[in-house]
């Protein structure tokens, strides 16, 4: 029996399972975990004898009248630590179906325990030949999907052993979803709740080609996908508004700025140069908004420590993106395509690509 094990409890959110899982809970309440968790995700008359004989054992049993979901029966279990165990240091959650070993929901939880940062620890499972097809292929894909849109790069997105500090179980609770995407949304919100992911590599169980699994293919997919496109066109339409401000900002500087140099005598500017001075005045006012509100705001990294880099970065963007803009303004209208709807493409183009440089390279 290890002693910091007594700092964790482990959760299982369970529907309709088969009795392997009293055996299961038996085998996890030897080792000396602060408290066992079920949560009897409304499975019916059936399945009572079954989480019966599990409270006896002396787990506690969280009960649903009707199923309401992973996303729902992890976050019952999560209210009740804080307000039952709140001392306790993390959760460690674990399905029912029989996926995750003894020595792997350990080995993940005292690796949360020993990280100095706050940090969400996954049980990664090796997607090899074992595992069956639609497990190889879903997994595949989300991770792609999740790459491209988040720019963290997560092998196992879909497990639920994970590792999770009571620190951060409020912030948990306050996360959309009530299925399966709720795992989803714990990893996409992790860099805003400056929660670190860290993966493990953990055996790979599939019982029966994974016939004891409820995640429907179809509908949960959705559900995965639905709120990551959610959450990536929210974020667009975010930077949009911060590009929109700065061009409002920079538009009222100019012509503020128009009106006060020539009164400058000093400087004895011409026309031409009176203009220069008020545009590159304006730009790097409105620049500097644009910059704090994507930093803090839209990408939501305030990181003092990595303040330099994330300003060289964005200065170097803006000139690349300046740049560009000349070359492919001057690509289009060399091909007869007329310059205002050019200028639409190039613009478009550039949103697209200023974007997805400073989500995944500067602010990431």
């Amino acid at each position: 029996m290890r002693k910091e094990l007594q700092d964790l409890v482990v959760i299982i959110p369970a529907y309709k399972p088969d009795e392997a899982l009293i055996d299961f809970s038996t085998d996890l309440l030897t080792r000396g975990f602060a408290e066992i968790i079920v949560v009897n995700d409304g499975s019916g008359e059936a399945f009572n004898n079954t989480f019966s004989e599990i409270e006896k054992l002396g787990c506690t049993l969280l009960m649903h009248e009707v199923n309401k979901g992973k996303g729902r029966a992890l976050k019952t279990a999560f209210e009740y630590v804080l307000a039952q165990n709140p001392n306790v240091k993390g959760v460690v959650t674990a399905d029912a179906d029989g996926q995750h070993l003894i020595g792997d929901i350990i080995h993940v939880g005292e690796t949360m325990l020993k990280r100095k940062k706050a940090t969400m620890v996954l049980g990664s499972r090796v997607m090899n030949k074992k595992a069956p097809l639609r497990s190889r292929l879903g997994n595949g894909i989300t991770r792609t999907v999740f790459r491209i849109v988040s720019g963290q790069k997560v092998y196992d997105t879909q497990t639920g052993l994970r590792a999770i500090p009571t620190d951060s179980l409020e912030e948990m609770l306050k996360l959309r979803g009530e299925h399966y995407e709720y795992e989803m949304n714990m990893l996409l919100d992790a860099k805003r709740m400056k929660l670190a992911i860290k993966e493990i590599d953990i055996e790979t169980v599939y019982i029966d080609d994974n016939s004891g699994s409820h995640f429907n293919a179809w509908l949960d997919s959705w559900r995965i996908y639905r709120l990551i496109i959610w959450k990536t066109f929210r974020r667009m339409v975010m930077f949009g508004g911060s590009s929109l401000i700065a061009f409002g900002i920079d538009y009222g500087m100019f012509t503020l700025l128009t009106l006060i140099v020539p009164t400058i005598s000093w400087l004895s500017l011409s026309g031409e140069g009176e203009h220069l001075v008020a545009n590159v005045g304006a730009r790097i006012v409105s620049a500097t908004v644009n910059f704090l509100v994507n930093r803090h705001f839209v990408f939501g990294n305030k990181s003092a420590a990595k303040l330099p880099k994330h300003l060289i970065g964005y200065i170097a963007l803006v000139a690349l993106i300046l740049t560009a803009n000349s070359f492919i303004l001057l690509g289009f209208t060399s091909l007869g395509v007329n310059v205002y709807f050019a200028k639409i493409i190039t613009e478009a183009l550039l949103f697209l690509v200023s974007f997805f440089v400073q989500h995944r390279i500067i602010f990431k």
